[in-house]
């Protein structure tokens, strides 16, 4: 990456003393050229393997120091088998299970006493968001986490949660300061409120809503807003409780805003928002395939959300999953090597008998599951 003058807010880190979660401040390019992480990628154990085994030295990060306190990255060979281990009994998840279980019942007494006129403590919000992402030694495990935690009931409750842990990652893809993480992980938890004044029977319908029934859930977003209007709290919290269905094209609800008049803030939620939505669709159906969520992202929601929010979350989503193995369509075990920016949903990934292909160029293989 050669020896020029960093920018201000990033440091340069060997290998050997990389820590989980940070977030990188330059492409890492391979000896072939090709980028093997992008710059705004958070590190993990998939991806720290694959900087180990390319002879990367050094890479530039966000921050100005290393934390001590956290534990170094080391390389761990991820096997298939290690892999096939059942998410449930891996001993560094349960805790964090337990943990989120917690928090969304605190979520949940929170909104209830919040909607009956309490006040709203943003700091305490987004602890508990942060008391479950402390189970867990990379954040970005989130993504292989939230599909297999959902019930079918209280799902407001545990939608909220799911949201503020993706706003929270958000923050940290984005250099952002505390405060500012603080603020955008607890509009996150508050986005929603407003579904406390929709009426059950809507909220919890099975089946597809009729048009006065469609009409009277949107309506939860003024909810929101009205809930959340005159607490002591900043303004971009409220705006997010009301504009969160608002599109840049102009045909999202309830105003029918455009582009910038939608507040920054309420761009991240609203993708979190709908990442959430589009993932929990597959209870009890076993993993969710990221890349399958990726490519639904391309093909459906460009033109209506923020372009440069959007490139941020699908490139943290894909660059998470380098190193990780995959089961491809044709039934092949293949490890993600690369990314292909232009196409992120399609990497380059390389069979157990060291195949490479390049999934861009080849229409007639897919990732169906990442193993």
């Amino acid at each position: 990456m050669g020896d020029k003058a960093l920018e201000a807010g990033t440091v340069k880190v060997s290998v050997a003393d990389i820590r989980a979660d940070m977030v990188l401040a330059a492409n890492v390019i391979a000896e072939n050229g090709q980028v093997l992480l992008a710059n705004g990628a958070m590190l993990n154990n998939f991806n720290y393997t694959k900087l180990y085994v390319n002879n990367i030295s050094h890479v530039i990060v966000k921050g100005t120091s290393i934390d001590a306190d956290k534990p170094a990255l080391r390389y761990k060979p991820n096997t298939i088998k290690n892999q096939k281990n059942p998410l449930a009994s891996r001993p560094e998840y349960q805790g964090f299970f337990a943990a989120y279980e917690e928090k969304t019942e605190e979520i949940k007494h929170s909104l209830i006493a919040i909607s009956n006129g309490a006040a709203i403590d943003l700091y305490e919000l987004s602890r508990l968001t942060g008391d479950v992402i402390a189970k867990l030694q990379c954040k970005s495990d989130i993504f292989s986490l939230v599909g297999f935690i959902r019930g079918a009931s209280e799902h407001t409750y545990t939608h909220s949660n799911n949201v503020s842990l993706l706003c929270h990652l958000f923050s940290r893809w984005m250099g952002m300061r505390q405060d500012e993480g603080i603020v955008l992980t607890a509009a996150g938890v508050l986005h929603d409120i407003g579904k406390m004044k929709t009426p059950p029977e809507i909220l919890n319908k099975r089946g597809r809503l009729t048009d006065e029934e469609f009409i009277e859930m949107k309506r939860h977003v003024m909810h929101g807003y009205e809930l959340l209007e005159h607490q002591n709290i900043p303004n971009e919290v409220k705006l997010a409780a009301l504009m969160h269905h608002e599109k840049i094209d102009g045909k999202g609800y309830m105003l029918g805003l455009k582009g910038e008049q939608i507040d920054k803030l309420t761009k991240i939620i609203s993708i979190c928002d709908i990442y959430d939505a589009m993932t929990a669709n597959r209870v009890y159906r076993g993993k969710i395939c990221p890349f399958d969520v990726i490519r639904t992202f391309e093909r459906s929601v460009y033109g209506e959300l923020d372009t440069e929010c959007l490139l941020i979350f699908l490139r943290n989503i894909a660059y998470s999953f380098i190193g990780a193995w995959t089961k491809l369509n044709d039934g092949r075990a293949a490890e993600v090597m690369f990314i292909n920016a232009g196409n992120l949903s399609r990497p380059i990934v390389r069979t157990e008998s060291k195949e490479l292909i390049d999934l861009s160029g080849s229409s007639d293989i897919s990732i169906v599951e990442v193993i």
